[in-house]
């Protein structure tokens, strides 16, 4: 029995990074998906989303959790977040892409696992 104490949420650590063939397929998938450059601070965000830094998230945040983050600080699921972990893309790669669909998260072609945080309600970065 772990004396650790338990990662926000009261789960397991989730930390997203892939390793070996996993890895090696992912990075093969990713070569065929529409890239999105990203911001230092985004980039920092998909750290701590594949060290696990950011459980109980399994991605970006999706529009319920983002505006509940926003409103109220906290989840769809009722759990405190104060923070949205969000990612930004332009109008024109918002429109490219299909709803719940995949793409490469662009930075050094890595993919990051699916979730609706892009279902066309991207944030907008400024000027972009």
């Amino acid at each position: 029995m772990s004396n650790l104490v338990k990662p926000h949420g009261g789960g397991d650590l989730k930390p997203l990074l892939l390793a070996g063939a996993e890895l090696e397929a992912e990075r093969q998938r990713a070569r065929s998906l529409p890239r999105l450059r990203v911001s230092s601070r985004e980039r920092g965000d998909i750290v701590m989303l594949g060290i696990g830094g950011f459980t109980p998230l399994e991605g970006f945040m999706s529009r319920a959790d983002w505006r509940g983050v926003c409103d109220r600080m906290q989840m769809a699921s009722g759990l405190f977040w104060p923070i949205p972990i969000t990612l930004s893309a332009d109008q024109a790669f918002a429109d490219a892409i299909a709803i719940g669909g995949d793409r490469a998260r662009g930075w050094r072609r890595r993919a990051l696992p699916g979730d609706d945080a892009c279902d066309r309600e991207v944030r907008h970065r400024q000027g972009a």
